[in-house]
């Protein structure tokens, strides 16, 4: 099955003023514990007790290995290892660094070069017929598509914006929060699901 793909770009990217344009995937949800096992039982001789056996096990070797520093490797698949970040005072100097300024930022992947070169054979891209990206608008369009929302309902939701005028989630809040700095927009109602009204001076 084909990767679907769609393409964005940044406008002035890194200030140069030139437009870069770069790939967003839309990935598949992971095989789910079952999936897994079963999947693993079909293509070996080990049952799903076996399994989630050796996978807690390995899960155990892992904790222990990187928790003390190790590097950790799983044959034909690829290393794990630490990426920390340091948390001190600003007017510490480096000499006084004590080992509670460290802490645990994420675990780093990197692949064996074979199971990497495999994916890179196996992987099929198709562009996706559906976008994710939010409708273009200039400011005065947007403010004049929401006037004419609430000129025939009540208030506007992030919702509302979304399905009315094809924003994405993050690209509905940020307008709503910019029209209501403004004071075109008044905020009311409960935090985690607030209505917009125009104030009326706008009207």
């Amino acid at each position: 099955m084909s990767i679907k793909y769609e393409i964005h770009s940044i406008k002035n990217s890194k200030g140069t003023g030139k437009e870069q344009e770069f790939v967003r995937i839309f990935e598949q949800p992971p095989l789910t514990d079952r999936q897994l096992e079963t999947h693993i039982q079909d293509n070996c001789s080990l049952t799903k007790g076996d399994v989630q056996a050796t996978l807690m096990t390995l899960r155990d070797c892992m904790i222990h290995a990187l928790s003390h520093g190790n590097r950790f490797h799983i044959p034909e698949i690829g290393y794990f290892s630490l990426a920390v970040d340091l948390d001190m005072p600003s007017d510490k100097p480096m000499d006084k660094v004590r080992g509670d300024y460290i802490s645990v930022r994420n675990i780093k992947f990197r692949p064996d070069a074979e199971l990497l070169n495999e994916v890179k054979c196996n992987a099929r891209f198709e562009r996706a017929q559906f976008s994710s990206k939010s409708r273009q608008y200039t400011e005065q369009q947007l403010l004049e598509r929401i006037k004419g929302y609430l000129s025939v309902n009540n208030c506007i939701t992030r919702r509302d914006l979304e399905q009315e005028l094809g924003l994405r989630q993050t690209t509905a809040l940020k307008c709503l929060k910019h029209f209501t700095e403004m004071g075109i927009l008044k905020k009311e109602g409960a935090r985690n699901s607030p209505v917009y009204f125009l104030n009326k001076v706008y009207e």
